[in-house]
Protein backbone atom coordinates (compact mmCIF):
# COMPACT_ATOMS: atom_id res chain seq x y z
CA UNK A 1 0.00 0.00 0.00
CA UNK A 2 1.36 3.25 -1.11
CA UNK A 3 0.58 6.02 1.94
CA UNK A 4 3.62 8.98 1.51
CA UNK A 5 2.30 11.65 3.52
CA UNK A 6 4.82 14.10 1.99
CA UNK A 7 3.50 15.08 -1.30
CA UNK A 8 0.69 16.89 1.02
CA UNK A 9 3.35 18.88 2.95
CA UNK A 10 5.16 20.08 -0.94
CA UNK A 11 1.75 20.85 -2.70
CA UNK A 12 1.69 24.81 -1.09
CA UNK A 13 4.93 24.94 -2.41
CA UNK A 14 4.56 23.25 -5.97
CA UNK A 15 1.57 26.00 -6.13
CA UNK A 16 3.30 28.80 -4.99
CA UNK A 17 5.94 28.59 -7.57
CA UNK A 18 3.46 27.63 -10.15
CA UNK A 19 1.67 31.13 -9.01
CA UNK A 20 5.26 33.38 -9.19
CA UNK A 21 5.86 31.46 -12.66
CA UNK A 22 2.73 32.66 -13.99
CA UNK A 23 2.75 36.07 -12.37
CA UNK A 24 6.51 36.26 -14.15
CA UNK A 25 4.99 35.04 -17.71
CA UNK A 26 1.99 37.48 -17.58
CA UNK A 27 3.80 40.60 -16.43
CA UNK A 28 6.73 39.80 -19.08
CA UNK A 29 3.89 39.66 -22.09
CA UNK A 30 2.14 42.59 -20.39
CA UNK A 31 5.50 44.53 -21.20
CA UNK A 32 6.10 43.39 -24.62
CA UNK A 33 2.36 43.86 -25.81
CA UNK A 34 2.87 47.49 -24.70
CA UNK A 35 6.11 48.04 -25.91
CA UNK A 36 4.18 46.43 -28.98
CA UNK A 37 1.67 48.75 -29.09
CA UNK A 38 4.22 52.33 -28.29
CA UNK A 39 6.16 51.46 -30.99
CA UNK A 40 3.45 51.01 -33.25
CA UNK A 41 1.82 54.96 -31.79
CA UNK A 42 5.85 55.99 -32.87
CA UNK A 43 5.71 54.70 -36.53
CA UNK A 44 2.48 55.63 -37.11
CA UNK A 45 3.25 59.72 -36.01
CA UNK A 46 6.57 58.98 -38.46
CA UNK A 47 4.00 58.07 -41.00
CA UNK A 48 2.11 61.18 -40.30
CA UNK A 49 4.95 63.79 -40.61
CA UNK A 50 6.47 61.82 -43.68
CA UNK A 51 3.41 62.43 -45.43
CA UNK A 52 3.47 66.26 -44.34
CA UNK A 53 6.99 66.37 -44.81
CA UNK A 54 7.18 64.89 -48.39
CA UNK A 55 4.54 67.38 -49.74
CA UNK A 56 6.39 70.32 -47.94
CA UNK A 57 9.91 69.59 -49.32
CA UNK A 58 8.19 68.95 -52.99
CA UNK A 59 6.35 72.68 -52.82
CA UNK A 60 9.33 73.92 -51.19
CA UNK A 61 11.96 72.85 -54.71
CA UNK A 62 9.28 72.84 -57.04
CA UNK A 63 5.76 74.78 -56.48
CA UNK A 64 5.28 78.60 -57.48
CA UNK A 65 4.34 81.19 -54.24
CA UNK A 66 0.96 80.88 -53.18
CA UNK A 67 0.30 77.05 -54.13
CA UNK A 68 -1.60 75.19 -50.85
CA UNK A 69 -2.73 72.00 -50.75
CA UNK A 70 -4.52 70.24 -47.63
CA UNK A 71 -3.14 66.79 -46.06
CA UNK A 72 -5.28 64.42 -44.26
CA UNK A 73 -3.34 63.36 -40.93
CA UNK A 74 -4.73 61.32 -37.71
CA UNK A 75 -2.07 62.12 -34.75
CA UNK A 76 -2.51 59.03 -32.26
CA UNK A 77 -4.02 59.72 -28.72
CA UNK A 78 -0.67 58.60 -27.28
CA UNK A 79 1.67 61.67 -28.98
CA UNK A 80 1.79 64.38 -26.61
CA UNK A 81 2.78 67.42 -29.61
CA UNK A 82 4.52 68.25 -32.72
CA UNK A 83 6.37 70.88 -33.93
CA UNK A 84 7.70 72.22 -36.86
CA UNK A 85 9.97 74.85 -37.23
CA UNK A 86 12.18 74.74 -34.06
CA UNK A 87 14.25 72.25 -32.15
CA UNK A 88 13.59 71.15 -28.46
CA UNK A 89 14.78 73.39 -25.81
CA UNK A 90 15.32 72.53 -22.05
CA UNK A 91 14.22 68.96 -21.27
CA UNK A 92 12.60 68.56 -25.01
CA UNK A 93 9.50 66.78 -23.52
CA UNK A 94 7.56 70.04 -22.32
CA UNK A 95 5.48 71.82 -25.08
CA UNK A 96 7.43 75.28 -25.92
CA UNK A 97 5.87 78.40 -24.43
CA UNK A 98 7.44 80.58 -26.74
CA UNK A 99 6.28 79.62 -30.29
CA UNK A 100 8.07 82.98 -31.93
CA UNK A 101 10.12 81.16 -34.98
CA UNK A 102 14.10 81.33 -35.46
CA UNK A 103 14.74 80.95 -38.58
CA UNK A 104 17.91 79.37 -37.68
CA UNK A 105 15.77 75.89 -36.86
CA UNK A 106 12.62 77.13 -39.03
CA UNK A 107 14.01 73.49 -40.88
CA UNK A 108 13.58 71.20 -38.59
CA UNK A 109 10.86 69.39 -36.49
CA UNK A 110 9.89 66.92 -33.71
CA UNK A 111 7.37 65.02 -31.54
CA UNK A 112 7.05 64.12 -27.95
CA UNK A 113 5.11 60.63 -27.36
CA UNK A 114 3.29 60.09 -23.77
CA UNK A 115 6.20 58.16 -22.77
CA UNK A 116 8.77 60.88 -23.13
CA UNK A 117 10.36 59.73 -26.20
CA UNK A 118 11.49 62.77 -28.43
CA UNK A 119 12.58 62.59 -32.35
CA UNK A 120 13.85 65.44 -34.02
CA UNK A 121 14.55 65.28 -38.03
CA UNK A 122 15.20 67.97 -40.59
CA UNK A 123 13.70 68.96 -43.76
CA UNK A 124 14.85 70.81 -46.32
CA UNK A 125 11.86 73.35 -46.22
CA UNK A 126 11.22 75.52 -43.77
CA UNK A 127 8.00 75.47 -41.90
CA UNK A 128 6.21 78.41 -40.03
CA UNK A 129 2.54 78.39 -38.39
CA UNK A 130 -0.16 80.07 -40.14
CA UNK A 131 1.21 83.69 -38.38
CA UNK A 132 4.52 83.47 -40.13
CA UNK A 133 6.73 84.55 -37.36
CA UNK A 134 5.51 81.28 -35.19
CA UNK A 135 6.36 77.75 -35.32
CA UNK A 136 3.98 74.88 -35.97
CA UNK A 137 2.58 73.11 -32.83
CA UNK A 138 -0.21 70.17 -33.05
CA UNK A 139 -1.43 67.87 -30.18
CA UNK A 140 -2.90 64.50 -31.22
CA UNK A 141 -6.23 64.07 -33.03
CA UNK A 142 -7.11 64.63 -36.86
CA UNK A 143 -6.66 67.50 -39.24
CA UNK A 144 -6.44 68.57 -42.69
CA UNK A 145 -3.88 70.52 -42.32
CA UNK A 146 -3.26 73.25 -45.21
CA UNK A 147 -0.05 73.71 -46.57
CA UNK A 148 0.51 77.16 -48.41
CA UNK A 149 4.31 78.08 -49.93
CA UNK A 150 5.13 82.06 -49.23
CA UNK A 151 7.81 84.13 -49.83
CA UNK A 152 8.55 86.43 -46.87
CA UNK A 153 9.53 89.94 -47.30
CA UNK A 154 13.30 88.69 -46.68
CA UNK A 155 13.35 86.93 -49.49
CA UNK A 156 13.22 83.54 -47.72
CA UNK A 157 10.66 80.95 -48.40
CA UNK A 158 8.75 78.88 -46.64
CA UNK A 159 5.90 76.64 -46.21
CA UNK A 160 2.68 77.65 -44.03
CA UNK A 161 0.94 74.84 -41.73
CA UNK A 162 -2.40 75.50 -40.40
Amino acid sequence: MLHDDKAVMGLPIYILVAITTATIVIAVLSIALYNIWSDSQFHQVEHEIDKITSDAENMFEYADEGTMITVHVEFPSYMRFIVFGSLPKNDGISEPENITLDENTSNNYYFVMGDGRIKTAHSNARFSGKNTDEMAVFHAGTYDLKLELIKEFDGKTYVKIY
